[in-house]
């Protein structure tokens, strides 16, 4: 399959996994209460904060794989050794501090679900590394799928289950879904990798020198870049309005969904990122790059005309008042989009990771010095104003850095061209030929 045909199909798959997981929430928003919804969404950011951490870790392994292919047993042995050995840690701390300080069940449930995000981090990059995108798109949209026909089947099963039982039944279906998905990813993935030797943990002293500095700088600008993402809504908590942090999770939620889509041009573009020299790497950012700011300026547009319908099916009563914000949060997502793109030529070209750490610090000190400015004044649309406006000026840095360290032109990043706009026109005319196809048929 050529990659254009694939990237269309990844398309595709991306846009059934956001429909998918836009149902999820759309089923957790009408069945639970208001509150209640706010707090799984809390707990499902914390759990995914932790793949973020371990995200970093797993990066090593996917960029190393592409550039010591004859080294490929070893550094998945080396991968499961620690991986596999830190979700068990992971978990015995979990149920340590269940069993002594009683927390929260959004914060219990949080620390149960992060080790098998950890897995599933894992085995999607080992598929990504190997360029196993059709897998790795059928991979994204396992927990969504298992997560919905379990929950839908528990709704019609138990209608009017008291509150409490609500909350903790949807907290166990979502562990259960991540579950599945795990098993499902790993087994595709070392079946990918075509030897029973990969099975095995191996300490491996050298890996583990590579592991510690690419992995942990990786992991920092993971971590970094996921509280970037997070930074508005996390600082809407000064409002201690729990109905207000709700309605605004659901704008968050409807506007992420433009960026699940355009993680497609990212999925394709790391692996040949990574395996190609550094002026290559940087004439297929810079395709990419305006491919994204194509495609999701579309996407934004799209995602803006059908809004009012979305936020109908999660309830205009209860989340009427995310319209707005959500339209102020969808531009600085289109730039982000771009911006991710631009982000792997340092990680992935230049091996230099700590980059985008750097460049997520300063993102997150604009976004949360404007947030304590606005959100006082403004409440929701303080938050979303200084998200987009924290996005447009990470695009400027990474614009900007990139014609310092790339020896190209940080312009070609985002000025178009013809070209740009060839998958578009091609998709537009394979469509106009088989509906005159069609149409001659039924003459």
């Amino acid at each position: 399959m050529n990659n254009r045909r694939l990237t269309l199909y990844s398309f595709v798959y991306r846009g059934l996994s956001s429909g998918l997981a836009f149902i999820n929430s759309v089923m957790a928003a009408r069945y639970l209460p208001k509150a209640d919804r706010g707090d799984f969404q809390l707990s499902t950011t914390i759990a995914t904060l932790g793949q973020s951490f371990s995200g970093g870790y797993t990066n090593y392994f996917s960029y190393a794989l592409p550039r010591r292919p004859e080294d490929r047993e070893l550094i998945v042995q080396m991968g499961n050794f620690v991986m596999y050995i830190f979700s068990i840690l992971v978990w015995l701390a979990s149920f340590a501090v269940a069993y002594w300080l009683h927390p929260s069940i959004v914060v219990m449930y949080a620390l149960i679900g992060m080790p098998l995000t950890f897995l599933f981090g894992y085995g999607s990059k080992l598929l990504n590394s190997l360029g196993q995108i059709s897998w790795l798109n059928r991979a994204n949209m396992a927990q969504a799928s298992v997560f919905l026909i379990l929950y839908a089947a528990f709704i019609v099963a138990q209608p009017h289950a008291p509150n409490t039982e609500r909350l903790l039944w949807t907290f166990r279906i979502w562990i259960l879904s991540w579950a599945i998905c795990v098993v499902m990813t790993l087994i595709v993935a070392y079946r990918a990798l075509g030897t029973a030797r990969v099975l095995k943990w191996r300490w491996s002293a050298a890996e583990w020198r590579g592991l510690r500095s690419y992995g942990t700088a990786s992991s920092l600008a993971i971590v970094t870049g996921y509280v970037n993402y997070r930074t508005d809504y996390w600082m809407l908590l000064i409002t201690r309005d729990p109905n207000v942090i709700s309605t605004y999770g659901v704008a968050v939620a409807a506007a992420e969904i433009l960026n699940t889509l355009t993680q497609t041009i990212s999925t394709m573009v790391f692996h040949r990122v990574t395996a190609a020299t550094s002026d290559d790497a940087g004439q297929i950012t810079e395709v990419a790059s305006r491919q994204t700011l194509i495609t999701s300026t579309f996407g934004g547009i799209l995602l803006a005309l059908v809004l009012p319908l979305l936020v109908l099916m999660y309830g205009w009563s209860k989340y009427g008042g995310s319209v707005g914000p959500f339209y102020v949060l969808l531009p600085g997502l289109v730039l982000k989009a771009t911006a991710n793109v631009i982000a792997q030529y340092f990680t992935n070209a230049k091996g230099k990771p700590l980059t985008l750490m750097w460049v997520n610090l300063m993102v997150i000190a604009v976004n949360a010095l404007v947030c304590l400015f606005l959100i006082p004044l403004m409440g929701m649309y303080g938050a979303s104003i200084s998200s987009t406006l924290s996005y447009v000026f990470e695009l400027w840095v990474y614009v900007y850095w990139y014609n310092r360290v790339s020896n190209r032109k940080g312009k070609d990043l985002w000025r178009l061209r013809r070209s740009d706009w060839a998958t578009y026109t091609d998709l537009l005319g394979g469509l106009q030929r088989r509906l005159a196809k069609g149409q001659r048929e039924t003459r």
